[in-house]
């Protein structure tokens, strides 16, 4: 596990490729590698961990940084974590997390949080394994 870098832009937008088709988001692999290119350039922004084996991404997290008083300062949200399916139930999910979660301890970040779409049990077998905790908030949105 090790943090994403711009020679890693066009496997890390296929691995969201896949996650987008998967979620069936509006969003575009376009779009993805803007926000990455973004990440990558202003790392105080936000972080992209990726799994590699022998030159091939296994998958990825991207987390954002936000600062909110409730929680006193910095926080952090994982916003995507993605696992190539030939890689699933073997650890790399957890493993991306840990290496979030220790990021977060590095910059002094005392809450972690993570959105999940209903139904992705994989992901939340993952964060429960990691110490996370459902909190029941209800998620608004606007679309402009």
């Amino acid at each position: 596990i090790r943090v994403a870098t711009s020679p890693d832009m066009d496997l890390l937008c296929a691995l969201a490729n896949e996650l987008l088709m998967n979620i069936h988001a509006e969003g575009t692999t376009e779009d993805a590698r803007r926000v990455f290119e973004h990440i990558i350039n202003s790392p105080d922004r936000g972080i992209i961990v990726v799994a590699e084996n022998k030159g091939v991404l296994c998958g990825y997290a991207y987390a954002s940084y936000e600062w909110r008083a409730e929680f006193s300062g910095e926080t952090m949200d994982i916003i995507a974590l993605f696992v190539s399916p030939q890689w699933r139930s073997k650890g790399v999910g957890r493993s991306l997390i840990a290496s979030l979660l220790e990021n977060a301890k590095q910059r002094g970040i005392r809450r972690v949080s993570a959105e999940v779409h209903p139904g992705n049990s994989a992901i939340e077998r993952a964060l429960e394994t990691t110490g996370f905790d459902p909190e029941r908030r209800t998620l608004w949105g606007l679309r402009l």
